[in-house]
């Protein structure tokens, strides 16, 4: 857990306290899920689940983005894969109201520019070998760690 000096200014959004977090689509971790849960519903906070994706590397390559209609259809699978991710901890937690934020762009982007007024901002790390360099970070847990205004908590999951 990370809080930086000095406090926090929070500032509630429209539905009240939020905790944000990250999430895989293509690894979802319940460790991580779990934790975030737990601490909206002690919180009374809103959930918002955030997912950063990207376009396939080919448009990028040709210079040119992807046609409209198939742009909606990586936008559909995108936001389909973040809700096959989500589903059944809304069971698991009924107190807990969640928003689903599925957006390009990367997801360290996304989650420093939706946590900037965030009670709570939620990251997983894979759990690895110790290393002699220390505790090894992914690249979207070490930006959210250098960049997040909100206090975050980085959850080891396997």
């Amino acid at each position: 857990m990370l809080v930086r000096s000095g406090g926090t200014d929070c500032r509630p959004g429209p539905d009240g306290p939020e905790v944000v977090l990250g999430v895989d689509t293509r690894e979802a971790a319940a460790d991580v899920i779990d934790f975030a849960f737990r601490a909206a519903a002690r919180r009374g906070a809103v959930l918002r689940a955030v997912h950063g994706w990207t376009p396939p590397p080919v448009w990028g390559y040709a210079g040119w983005a992807a046609p409209q209609p198939e742009a909606e259809q990586f936008r559909a699978i995108e936001d389909e894969l973040l809700t096959l991710a989500m589903t059944g901890w809304q069971e698991k937690y009924p107190g807990v109201t969640v928003i689903q934020d599925s957006r390009t762009g990367s997801g360290a982007a996304a989650l420093v520019d939706v946590g900037a007024g965030a009670d709570l901002v939620v990251v997983g790390r894979r759990r690895r070998p110790h290393h002699h360099a220390g505790l090894r970070l992914g690249p979207t847990a070490h930006a959210v760690l250098h960049h997040a205004q909100a206090p975050v908590a980085v959850v080891p999951h396997d």
